[in-house]
């Protein structure tokens, strides 16, 4: 059988300590300890996305024609009628040292 390997960096040294005593206890690797509960994490984790996707699916599938044209009036309505906060503006600064002059060229 063959075995992929990956090298952990602990970023706390108790983690470590842990799960070597954890190990010990339980008459197992660290490595087959460290395994096993990523193990179970991933499916966890995985299963939590995996409803998560399909949630958004089914929103997905009910979305039609009427909604993506009520949201294309609605988009283009609020580009005309609302301020966008962050549109840029120029401002006038003092410049002391000359800073500025370094990456461009004045707008006069």
């Amino acid at each position: 059988m063959s075995q992929a390997a990956l090298t952990l960096h602990f970023h706390s040294e108790e983690t470590l300590r842990n799960l070597v005593r954890v190990a010990e206890t339980l008459g197992v690797s660290p490595g087959d300890l460290a395994e096993a509960a990523i193990e179970r994490e991933l499916a966890a984790v995985g299963s939590g996305l995996e409803g998560k996707l399909a949630r958004s699916l089914q929103r997905l599938k009910t979305y039609g024609a009427a909604d993506l044209d009520r949201d294309i009036r609605e988009f283009a309505r609020s580009e005309v009628e609302l301020e966008d906060p962050l549109q840029a503006r120029r401002v006038e600064s003092q410049d002391p040292h000359g800073i500025g002059a370094l990456f461009g060229h004045p707008m006069e």
